[in-house]
């Protein structure tokens, strides 16, 4: 019995032992890693790419080198950004749309611009032969980062400086459909309030209503 106790108390210190190197290692690990690689492993919280997220400026350049800057702050016009590349398949199918005009069933005030990346990344000779007349064409990796596209073709629609929708598509209709969707959700969110007001005033409800204070009216006012 006493041998019995005498193993289990060796292996209960072992296993202690164990666990204080593995911690002890872990530890330096990270003192190695240092703050910035940490923060660059950390994975990204749930939800970071819902919409509501804050639009972000694209600075690049035009396919002709020049500088070009496409405002996205709360007072910029509706914007649908799509990026694009020289060398995607479903892209080419997706530029030679644009070719031919403006899709019919894009609001007359949504702004569309078409995002690549860098000279570097991208043929811009290709691109030339691409590009619509009609649509600014904006060379920007950055842009790309800056919103994290996964994967090309990829659309996303900025209103009132934050980003309202946004997916991959193969044609436009389906690019329509996310537009549609996303301008109805945020009309509806913007209209709560309104409808609240409207149902309340046909009941008589108005501001000051005795109904609005059934605790007594703030800074102990008296009810009219």
């Amino acid at each position: 019995m006493v041998v019995l106790v005498a193993c289990e108390t060796l292996l209960l210190v072992l296993l202690i032992l164990l666990v204080a190197g593995l911690l002890r290692s872990h530890a330096e690990i990270l003192r190695r890693l240092g703050p910035s690689d940490a923060d660059e492993s950390r994975l990204p919280e749930p939800g970071a790419r819902s919409g509501g997220r804050e639009g972000r400026d694209i600075a690049g350049t035009t396919l002709a080198g020049d500088a070009l800057a496409i405002g996205l702050g709360e007072s910029s016009p509706a914007t649908l950004l799509a990026f694009l590349s020289s060398g995607c398949g479903v892209c080419e199918s997706l530029w030679e749309k644009l070719q031919v005009g403006r899709p019919a069933a894009l609001p007359t005030g949504v702004r569309l611009v078409a995002v690549v990346k860098d000279p570097s990344a991208e043929s811009t000779a290709r691109l030339r032969s691409l590009a619509p007349a009609d649509v600014p064409v904006v060379m920007s990796s950055a842009a790309w980062r800056d919103y994290a596209v996964p994967a090309t073709p990829y659309f996303v629609y900025v209103e009132g400086g934050h980003v309202q929708g946004e997916g991959s598509a193969s044609g436009w209709d389906q690019i329509l459909a996310l537009l549609r969707d996303a301008t109805e959700d945020r009309r509806q969110t913007e209209g709560d309030g309104d409808d609240v007001e409207r149902v309340l005033a046909s009941s008589g409800i108005g501001p000051g209503h005795p109904s609005l204070y059934p605790a007594g009216r703030p800074n102990g006012g008296d009810s009219e």
